[in-house]
């Protein structure tokens, strides 16, 4: 009996049964140990880590993280999830050429974007699957080879171990995949942003190779079938697999093709081949692919291309104008839905039968969405957003309702002003979030600005809050995470919010001036400045601005109106936090204008990126005191 080795995937996911066989655990391990059979990945020798490393990472059957994942593939304009999932533009397409048109799935739609990457340049190979009665991962390195990967092949492939293969020449590399190998390479791709440290590096400082995955291209799939049983299946059928040219399904079907005709198998009778990973799979549309593809849809022939971001619409139509794919509008988009839904549905009786037995069962899907977190008891916390910390009753009634229905009756009322709903159990995680949406509710992952008061409600307050606040969040809450930099708006010099430990910090502010003709130096400003910045001199009210807080209390309070305004705007912080390793904030720019303030954000974001070199490591306030206050600042307000 072959040595088995403590790791954590064999544990927690190969033998629960939750494995997809997508190779991201074989591409990322720096020691080249982990190998695939007909039970999934296993371990060639033992791992230092005791298998608790990059390739746990990447699983995404540990979790797939599609929320953050859609903010680097929807460029930080991610939609909530749906059933299909977003996308820009829908068509069926076919390739132009007739022999990639004969030899490809459904009109080789796929086949052709390939060549017209490897003809213009974009790429300089594929991963994709080889072979029909013996399919396996393999990197495609030129046009000429793609007809032989080309067509579905319907087994467990673990594509994504194909990375392994490349070498320093390989530079671009695409990946065509299932919606699980799409998920395995997005968490690769993004691994830093995700993982908030850097990929494993070995004892002798080993790394794997993964090369720019400049296009991913998603499958559609229902179920997929471990390809020792089913090559078993088809041969007692009477099939010689090594005369089988394709494979396709539709509907209800398995069309086998052959030399000597087309056979045709029931799924149902195939159901005994389909692997148990498969069975606990809910994403039937690749919903973070660039550019998803599949017969759904489309008339016999033809391929629906669903073009989900500008990087997916931009090959599209590139390849159309080419002339390597023609396009028609004609897609029933229901078609779709009806079997997107009954991916999810066959997902949901299967997780209950699971449960039901007392099976183990990763709840991989719940940070699918937006402000789902795991407990520690194994169950999760759903975070509803509040307008910077207003609610009205109504509203919090429905979170009060969603928290008996779902939850363990508990809310949490967070230090950024949002509400938890603590212990739902990762089985309801897709109700109660249709519910949040369909109830008005609003739930965010992380990065919301905080606000005080403000002027409206506050007597003390300087400046508007929480508008401002509510106008800002949708703007950067996604953009600026991975990883967080927090922004918070104090409506004056109290600050009530500690804009100090936050990166950004915005404070309100009201520089006053005397009037002399007014002023007859009565001393009451004296006694309201709390910065000792006032004395009498002459009978009159001087100001030392070198002490002044700007905080407006001395025109608020001036018996004669002599302390008058003489500016009033926002003052921006940057640089603190209260993490792990906190620092102060220091003071950027005094008296902007609410217009002023975005751009400033931007440029802060983007000199911030340009000296982050540890993603997940480094906060605002790090960078700054790496790069110098002084020329940090001065990056920052140039133009």
């Amino acid at each position: 009996m072959a040595e088995e080795f403590k790791w954590f995937l064999k544990d927690a996911i190969v033998d629960t049964g939750m494995c997809t066989y997508c190779g991201a655990c074989a591409a990322v391990c720096p020691y080249d140990i982990i190998e695939f059979d007909e039970n999934g990945p296993k371990l060639k020798e033992e791992c230092y880590r005791n298998g608790e490393g990059a390739c746990k990472d990447v699983c995404q059957r540990v979790m797939t993280d599609a929320s953050r994942l859609s903010m680097n593939v929807f460029n930080f304009m991610a939609k909530p999830p749906s059933l299909i999932g977003q996308y820009e533009k829908i068509v069926a397409a076919r390739a132009t050429d007739s022999a990639i048109r004969e030899k490809g799935q459904d009109g080789g739609a796929v086949t052709a974007l390939l060549a017209y990457c490897f003809d213009n340049g974009l790429i300089d190979g594929a991963v994709t699957t080889a072979g029909i009665a013996k399919p396996s991962s393999h990197i495609v390195t030129n046009k000429e080879e793609l007809t032989d990967a080309a067509g579905a092949k319907y087994s467990m492939i673990p594509v994504m171990s194909a990375l392994k293969e490349t070498t320093e020449s390989l530079k671009n590399v695409a990946v065509v995949g299932l919606p699980c190998h799409t998920y395995g390479t997005r968490r690769t791709q993004f691994f830093g942003g995700l993982n908030v440290h850097p990929i494993e590096v070995g004892k002798e400082g080993e790394k794997a190779k993964i090369p720019n995955i400049p296009y991913v291209i998603g499958l559609f799939c229902m179920e997929n079938f471990n390809k020792e049983k089913l090559s078993e299946y088809l041969a007692n059928a009477g099939v010689d697999m090594d005369k089988v040219s394709k494979l396709a399904i539709h509907l209800d079907e398995m069309i086998v093709s052959t030399d000597e005709g087309d056979i045709e198998f029931s799924l149902k009778d195939l159901a005994g081949c389909v692997s148990d990973g498969c069975r606990i799979c809910r994403d039937a549309v690749s919903k973070v692919a660039d550019i998803s593809a599949g017969y759904m849809g489309s008339s016999k022939g033809w391929t629906t291309l669903m073009a989900r971001n500008a990087k997916g619409m931009e090959l599209l139509n590139a390849a159309v104008e080419a002339g390597y794919i023609e396009t028609s509008d004609e897609v029933d988009v229901s078609l779709i839905e009806e079997f997107a839904d009954l991916k999810l549905r066959r997902f949901k009786s299967e997780l209950t039968k699971r449960l039901e037995d007392g099976r183990s069962v990763k709840g991989y899907w719940v940070r699918d969405y937006p402000g789902v977190r795991t407990e520690v008891k194994g169950t999760n916390f759903v975070k509803i957003k509040t307008q910077s910390g207003l609610v009205d009753n109504a509203y919090l009634g429905k979170v009060a309702e969603l928290s008996n229905k779902y939850g363990d009756g508990k809310l949490e009322l967070t230090n950024r002003k949002s509400i938890e709903i603590q212990g739902v159990k990762n089985e309801d995680i897709d109700d109660i979030m249709a519910d949040v949406y369909g109830n008005g509710l609003m739930t965010i992952g992380m990065g919301y600005v905080s606000a005080c008061p403000g002027n409206a409600y506050c007597p003390e307050a300087l400046v508007e809050t929480k508008d401002f606040a509510n106008e800002l969040t949708p703007m950067f809450a996604q953009k600026l995470t991975p990883h967080k930099m927090k922004i918070a708006i104090a409506g004056c010099a109290n600050n009530c919010v500690r804009t100090h430990r936050h990166d950004i910090g915005i404070i309100g502010q009201k520089q006053p001036k005397i009037d002399t003709e007014k002023c007859n130096g009565c001393g009451r400003c004296i006694e309201l400045c709390k910065f000792n910045a006032l004395s009498i001199s002459g009978g009159k009210a001087v100001i030392d601005r070198d002490l002044c807080g700007n905080c407006g209390w001395c025109v608020r309070g001036c018996p004669h109106e002599a302390a008058v305004e003489d500016k009033l705007g926002y003052s921006v912080w940057i640089g603190g936090n209260d993490a792990r390793r906190p620092t102060d904030g220091v003071l950027l720019k005094e008296f902007c204008t609410k217009e002023e303030i975005p751009p400033l954000i931007n440029k802060i974001a983007s000199t911030f990126v340009k000296y982050r070199t540890k993603p997940g490591k480094e906060r605002l306030g790090n960078i700054i005191e790496l790069v110098g206050e002084g020329q940090f600042v001065r990056e920052v307000l140039s133009e």
